[in-house]
């Protein structure tokens, strides 16, 4: 099973990136349809107290300084770089170039090179897809080949990212529709079951699903984009696992573990503890504390009831357990809340509740998040700073559905 992320938490990384380009230095940029800032108007919740254009110079800041570390020109195209010690080379994952795929769309029209900075994107993705259409999960940065051991699998949540970001690329510049739509059918076949629930991965088990590829806001934008497939059906099965997960095991806290088994039935339940990864499966980690971002994106965009109700329990839970005070959120959390390890510590895992904490509702605790992401105490590289990246465009009020 695919996974860099704890490595990737852990570890700092300054990458030289050839052939980088600057925000805003083109002389052949695109018409974007929804430059940036977009100033969207969210259906709930609410926004920081920060004045709007700080938070669009904040988004600007930490924008130059993610794609000066991690977006580099290599394998024929773009990737967006993972340096955690486990991939020296500066290589990447497909859930690093779907970020990547996010990202430069909704950045365009302040960064003028994002239309070639997406098309490197998808070409190094079209190039490295495995037998059912999806991109491989992790790729070699030097020889630019599948960089696992056996058959090139995928991740669901690059697939997800990646189909998001296409969508996004259409919605932005146009001409992206048939690319699009191709990647939705060969997802669509790759990662949904027949009962509609979400794989691990385009070969995973039928049975279980990881709750960080949750991500309902694109489940909804593929429905209304893609009518050749049932994505409502999606949706509604996610929202059913959510809720029968959350009543049995987290009824409070609203927390769910980083794998799920049984996902096939009427009774998901925590996956065993050394089910996937090397870190508690059973309980939320580095996989999971996105879910609080999740949840409260597709709140605040779509008014999604399933995830305010989850984002409203994750966010005082969390609130609760670090009385108030970000730093004191932790990348594993037992399913009622209690912090799980006390020693580790990952912007990956305090700055996706803040999303939760404006759909929730809570100015004060949206405040304190929206002034915490300004910091990176951990010295952490990719995998924090590009969630950071994706949480300051939903919390800048920046994040429109295509």
């Amino acid at each position: 099973m695919p996974s860099l992320r704890r490595a990737a938490c852990a570890a700092a990384a300054f990458l030289m990136v050839p052939m980088a380009l600057s925000a805003g230095t083109s002389a052949s940029a695109a018409a974007e349809n929804h430059p940036f800032p977009a100033h969207v108007t969210y259906q709930t919740g609410v926004l920081p107290s920060a004045s709007q254009s700080s938070r669009d110079a904040a988004v600007k800041k930490q924008y130059d300084s993610w794609k000066s570390k991690y977006l580099r020109s290599a394998c024929g195209g773009y990737l967006v770089a993972v340096d955690s010690g486990t991939a020296p080379n500066q290589g990447t994952v497909s859930e690093a170039q779907g970020y990547g795929m996010n990202i430069v769309p909704l950045m365009a029209g302040y960064d003028t090179n994002a239309k070639a900075e997406f098309d490197g994107l998808w070409k190094v993705v079209q190039s490295h897809r495995t037998g059912k259409g999806m991109m491989q999960w992790k790729i070699d940065g030097k020889s630019c080949k599948y960089a696992d051991g056996g058959t090139p699998d995928s991740a669901t949540d690059g697939d997800l990212d990646v189909g998001y970001g296409l969508i996004l690329a259409d919605k932005q510049w146009g001409g992206y529709t048939t690319a699009a739509k191709d990647w939705l059918d060969k997802l669509y076949k790759a990662d949904v079951t027949s009962d509609g629930h979400l794989r691990t991965a385009d070969d995973g088990p039928s049975n279980d699903t990881r709750p960080s590829d949750f991500m309902l806001d694109h489940l909804r934008a593929f429905a209304k984009y893609d009518t050749a497939h049932d994505w409502d059906k999606v949706v509604t099965r996610t929202e059913a696992i959510i809720t029968a997960f959350t009543n049995k095991y987290s009824p409070t806290a609203g927390l769910l573990s980083d794998f799920v088994i049984g996902a096939d039935g009427s009774s998901p339940k925590p996956a065993p503890a050394d089910y996937q990864e090397e870190q508690p499966d059973n309980i939320v980690g580095y996989n999971s504390v996105r879910v609080p971002w999740h949840m409260g994106t597709d709140a605040l965009v779509y008014g999604g009831s399933v995830a305010l109700n989850i984002a409203k329990k994750e966010s005082a839970s969390y609130k609760s357990r670090s009385g108030g005070n970000p730093a004191k959120i932790y990348p594993h959390t037992k399913l009622d809340g209690t912090p799980y390890d006390t020693s580790d510590t990952c912007e990956c895992a305090t700055n996706p509740v803040g999303v939760a904490a404006m759909a929730a509702g809570d100015q004060a605790w949206t405040d304190a998040h929206w002034n915490y992401l300004a910091t990176n105490p951990y010295g952490e590289g990719y995998y924090g700073e590009t969630i950071k990246m994706l949480v300051y465009l939903v919390m800048s009020g920046n994040y429109w559905a295509p």
